[in-house]
């Protein structure tokens, strides 16, 4: 079989042949502009996705409009989410939005559904990954009821700079505030704080962190 691109899923060698050449049939690349976002009703049935190059942002929406984000996938990464429609297990829905420039590998959702009915191996894998994004929910859940603002800026700007691995973030307030999951307002008035403390510098569409030590006091309480 000539090479295909989803031999990179976990569990490609627990495949039969006819598995294996059901998915290299039917998988789609698909590019993602910066800032385009999945629409919902399409995001819940889109299927797998593999990220190949860039980041897609995965995020919960509330009734009154506000967003928080969940995780991000980069390359190489995997999400099931898009394909809750076959996965009784997810009970919620997602906002899927490329923060850069993406091309994405799609496995649609029938045909998961057809190797979970027929293969072990794919259904251990699509429940296993259901379960640890469901953790990664709770986690940004928990983050907004026990954390206070002041806390979960904190941690995310140390995460960020973390996974960047820079100190300084491209990022307006308002992304901020859609990352952590508050109004605009209140982050700039708790980034006001933060930059009385000497925290952090903040510029247009520029957040630089100047000290750590504080903001990890901060996120200890």
């Amino acid at each position: 079989m000539r090479e295909c691109p989803i031999q990179r899923f976990p569990f490609w060698n627990q495949l039969t042949p006819e598995q294996q050449k059901l998915l290299c049939s039917n998988v789609h690349l698909l590019v993602y502009q910066e800032k385009q976002v999945l629409g919902e009703s399409e995001v819940s049935c889109k299927g797998v996705i593999m990220v190949e190059h860039g980041v897609l942002r995965i995020g919960l929406m509330s009734e009154d409009g506000r967003q928080v984000t969940i995780s991000r996938i980069t390359d190489g990464g995997i999400c099931v989410l898009s394909a809750s429609c076959v996965i009784p297990a997810i009970t919620f829905d997602v906002e899927i939005d490329a923060e850069t420039e993406c091309e994405v590998l799609v496995v649609p959702a029938p045909v998961i559904e057809r190797l979970i009915n027929e293969n072990i191996h794919v259904e251990n894998f699509v429940y296993r990954s259901a379960i640890e994004w469901f953790s990664e929910v709770i986690g940004a859940v928990e983050r907004i009821l026990f954390y206070s603002l002041e806390q979960r800026l904190a941690a995310f700007l140390l995460d960020e700079s973390a996974r960047q691995n820079v100190d300084t973030l491209k990022m307006t307030q308002e992304q901020l505030a859609q990352n952590i999951g508050s109004a605009r307002e209140a982050v700039t008035r708790a980034m006001k704080q933060l930059t009385q403390k000497g925290c952090v510098h903040v510029w247009r569409g520029n957040i630089e962190i100047l000290d750590k030590k504080t903001l990890y006091q901060i996120c200890g309480g």
